[in-house]
Parts: C-alpha cells; structure tokens; sequence
C-alpha cells in the first residue's frame, strides 16, 4: 500500500484589513448622507424661490385681471402673508370667492421686505400702529401698477430673491448675495 500523503495545508489566516468590497459599501453610504444633507439644504433654498415666484406670478396675473375685469385691484401685505383686494366704488374689499387671487400666509421663517413709493419696512417684523393703512401694490385697469421692490427671504438670513415691479406692469425676480 501506498500511503500516499496528504500535502500539509497551512490553516488561513485572514489579514486584519479591510477587503475593497467594505471600502466601497462604507464610501457609498457616506455618499448618499451628504447628499441627503445638502438637498435638505437646497430644498430650503427652493421653498424660498417658489415662493417668490408664486408671487410674482400672483402680481402678474393680479395687473392682468384689472385690466381685462376693468376695476381696481390691490396685493394688501399682512404681517404674515398678504390678500388681494378691489375696489367696489367706495372702499376695498377681499376678493371673494377667488380661488387663485386668494388670502396666502408665509412659511414661517420666511419674511417679506417691501419698498414703495420711498416707504421701506419689513413686514411681519412688528405690529403696526393700526393708524397707517398697510402696504399695497395697486393695480389700475389702465395696466399700470405702484413700482415697488419687494424682498422675499428668511428671517435669519440675509439672501433671498428680489421682485422688483415697474410702473408699466412689468415685473422681475433676481437673487441676492449668490449671484443668482
């Protein structure tokens, strides 16, 4: 009989690093963490551009209405949004009944600096007095409209988007600080 001999396997020691497979696993999940958390904050960033593009929207078709219905119309700021008006021969009144031109309140860290006519305040800063009527931007049916600047951007923070809006009814939404 042969004995025939077995070769003599080392027992495998597995080294104490880390396989390449590992690496990448651990890379792709930090990956994906920091693009979480830059698109939270992006996403802040698109709040605030979609709401000062609903605006100017809002403004748009608010100078477009006047002039097609024939009356006066307003964009009345609140402390924390604003609400469309018309003039009924007297006096203003909400719109009623106006799905679109509707009452709107602002997220909650956003504010809104206007500029008209040399007046410049920061609603929703402080309280009015109650004696001065709040801000508006008028809309005649002429298609004329109050110029103004208006500043949409958040309240800690001091970029944001710029409408500013021409007396012919024109209006324009450009960033602030970014270059945007």
């Amino acid at each position: 009989m042969i004995d025939r001999q077995r070769p003599v396997r080392k027992p495998h020691h597995r080294s104490h690093g880390f396989t390449l497979l590992e690496v990448m696993v651990v890379v792709v999940i930090i990956g994906i963490v920091i693009s979480f958390a830059a698109l939270s904050f992006k996403g802040d960033d698109k709040t605030l551009e979609e709401e000062a593009r609903r605006l100017q929207a809002l403004i748009t078709l608010t100078g477009q209405e006047a002039v097609m219905q024939g009356r006066e119309l307003a964009l009345e700021f609140t402390s924390d949004g604003y609400d469309f008006l018309a003039f009924d021969g007297k006096q203003w009144q909400p719109l009623a009944d106006d799905e679109t031109l509707r009452p709107r309140i602002l997220p909650g860290d956003v504010e809104l600096a206007y500029e008209a006519e040399g007046e410049h305040m920061v609603l929703g800063a402080k309280e009015d007095d109650g004696k001065s009527a709040p801000p508006r931007i008028y809309f005649l049916s002429s298609g004329e409209m109050t110029p103004f600047h208006l500043t949409v951007r958040r309240r800690d923070a001091g970029d944001g988007f710029i409408l500013t809006g021409s007396a012919r009814g024109k209006t324009e939404l450009r960033g602030t600080g970014d270059g945007k």
